[in-house]
């Protein structure tokens, strides 16, 4: 551990979607209460605020379409736009750093342009640097399996030299796609976006969880391996039992409190058999065959749905089209899924 505070961090977003990843980031610094000023530089932002390498782990670990957190130990001035000039200083700065990589760890240098025209050659500044490394600390280069990563970030008018603290578990989303779950059945959201969307719910370890349109349970599983605590329900029986054997196989039953098969327009009674009064955040994704006829009726049903939810908390849910209900719309996004459909990520919350 680094044990370093008090200092800026790098968060290297996806770029599946422009705005996604951006908001989902925001959403994981409400839930951690930082403070700071945010700096973007397309998907590259970085946090200016005091956080702890723990915090960054945290923040990746937990996110969707965060790929990479780092903690910024050094910035240098693009001088003038002039290669030679801006390298000579940026090697000459580098050679007065303590680098976070002990003698008997491996280290690589890793080189990220932020700028597609970038002028910079990355192999000269991670050989040169590696170097650098090397001569102080006599730690070994590995640029297969290295211990410690340093990342060289250019933007168009800096350089950041940052460590690699975490990185997203690619492998997660891949081997965990609804089709290969034990319960499937056609039109589930990927648990990328799911898991951007719980996020987006701000919703913290331990509070409750809401789907009353569950499915097959895929805003459920991501919100449980967050440590969240779940409820859900479907008017489709054979939905709710698939939803528990889904939960089942995650090992994520101890999380859950109830799931049961259960007319949306019912989730007052519902809680209250539960002898539960309100919950922390509602995120769903309502059946998409809604005719404009029967648009009328699932804005009724949200409405009694928003009953059960703490003021001041978020209800998030994707649809085809987009409902406005007696709520504050915090954030709208649209996402293509393909030709025929579209789906529109609404973000409320409850005053």
């Amino acid at each position: 551990m680094l044990n370093l505070k008090n200092t800026k961090a790098g968060f290297l977003l996806s770029a599946e979607h422009e705005k996604l990843p951006i908001a989902e980031l925001n959403a994981l610094i409400d839930i951690f209460s930082l403070e700071g000023n945010l700096n973007c530089f397309k998907n590259y932002v970085i946090l200016d605020s005091s956080i702890s390498e723990e915090i960054i782990k945290k923040m990746v670990k937990r996110g969707g379409y965060t790929n990479e957190g780092h903690v910024i130990f050094s910035e240098s001035p693009i001088i003038n736009q002039n290669v030679d000039e801006t390298l000579e200083n940026f090697f000459k700065s580098s050679e007065t750093l303590d680098f976070p990589v002990e003698r008997d760890e491996t280290f690589a240098v890793r080189v990220l342009k932020l700028e597609k025209e970038s002028p910079f050659n990355s192999m000269e500044i991670e050989r040169k640097l590696g170097g650098i490394i090397k001569k102080k600390t006599s730690a070994q280069v590995s640029l297969k399996n290295p211990s410690k990563t340093v990342k060289v970030v250019i933007s168009n008018d800096k350089m950041y030299t940052g460590i690699v603290i975490e990185k997203r578990d690619v492998e997660y989303f891949q081997n965990n796609r609804p089709h290969l779950r034990a319960y499937f059945h056609p039109g589930c959201i990927m648990p990328k976006l799911a898991r951007c969307l719980v996020n987006l719910s701000r919703v913290k370890e331990g509070e409750i969880v809401l789907d009353p349109f569950c499915g097959t349970g895929g805003f459920l599983i991501e919100a449980g391996f967050l440590g969240c605590k779940l409820i859900g329900s479907d008017i489709d029986e054979q939905m709710v039992n698939g939803a528990l054997l889904n939960l089942n196989t995650y090992d994520l039953s101890k999380q859950v409190i109830s799931i049961k098969e259960n007319d949306a327009k019912n989730v007052s009674k519902y809680l209250e058999a539960l002898k539960i009064e309100k919950i922390d955040g509602i995120v769903t994704d309502p059946p998409y065959g809604i005719s404009t006829s029967k648009k009328g009726d699932m804005l009724e049903i949200f409405e009694k749905i928003v009953d059960v939810l703490k003021d001041n908390d978020y209800l998030v849910f994707a649809a085809p089209n987009k409902m406005e209900l007696d709520l504050n719309l915090v954030e709208f996004y649209e996402m293509r899924v393909h030709k025929s459909l579209t789906r529109y990520i609404h973000v409320y919350r409850k005053n």
